[in-house]
């Protein structure tokens, strides 16, 4: 397969208070020795998949390590698609592109070559890791769960997209960006059938390829990963000490 580029949002303020008396970017989070951005980056690029890491985030970042591990370092906009597109305007435009965000410090390149290798052809793939995978990788953790027909999955911030896409539906892209934290506005993107039938459990992973597809205009897939490092993101400080934790079972002999 031909290689992928890869894009790292970064950007943004920690919206966690406990985690913000830590660290006001998220992104610039010390664990195991690094800023958290740092091991997202590192993983990218011992992808055997992976071509060239963009990362988008705050102006200090051209002078810390993490710009002489990423290809190129941006300066972030006031949204999130907006860094996207900054981002693929300093790319060529590969077969897909792979985004990834700045609190996922676990993901490995095995996990990565994994999506890249055996995810669906379509014009967005998003990665979802089932619930016994989770729980059985980070017990104590609260892991959010969102229950479809076959079985309950957690969503990762990991998305497998078509350049050329994006920049088509970047307008409606926005759109869902800004709804994410509205149940009203949602629905009115998604359907109020959808909708009923995400927050009853009663929608199968299949449905909801096909309403997204249909919605906008896109060939939208889910990718069943059995990596759950891919799921995993520091929403919350009690995330750091379980992040810390697998970092140095991961890197202790590195």
């Amino acid at each position: 397969m031909n290689k992928v580029n890869a894009i790292i949002l970064a950007g943004g303020i920690t919206h966690d208070k406990d985690l913000r008396a830590v660290c006001q970017h998220k992104s610039f989070l010390p664990l195991y020795g690094k800023p958290m951005v740092e091991w997202v980056a590192k993983a990218l690029k011992g992808s055997t998949n992976v071509d060239r890491v963009v990362v988008v985030g705050p102006t200090e970042m051209t002078t810390m390590t993490i710009a002489t591990i990423a290809d190129v370092v941006l300066p972030e906009a006031s949204h999130e698609v907006d860094n996207l597109l900054s981002a693929m305007g300093h790319l060529d435009d590969s077969e897909r592109t792979l985004m990834v965000t700045s609190d996922t410090p676990l993901i490995t390149p095995t996990a990565i070559d994994d999506l890249l290798t055996n995810a669906p052809s379509a014009d967005v793939v998003y990665a979802i890791v089932p619930k016994e995978v989770a729980q059985e990788y980070l017990p104590e953790r609260k892991w959010i769960f969102v229950k479809a027909t076959e079985g309950s999955f957690t969503g990762c911030s990991a998305v497998l997209f078509t350049p050329g896409i994006f920049r088509t539906h970047a307008d409606t892209l926005r759109k869902i960006f800004d709804a994410r934290r509205s149940v009203s506005a949602l629905v009115r993107i998604w359907g109020i059938a959808f909708s009923i039938k995400f927050l009853l459990g009663a929608l199968s992973v299949k449905k909801a390829e096909e309403t997204i597809s249909h919605r906008l205009k896109v060939l939208a897939r889910a990718y069943v990963s059995r990596y759950p490092e891919l799921a995993f993101d520091v929403d919350h400080v009690s995330d750091v000490a379980l992040a810390e934790m697998k970092l140095k079972q991961m890197y202790s002999n590195a």
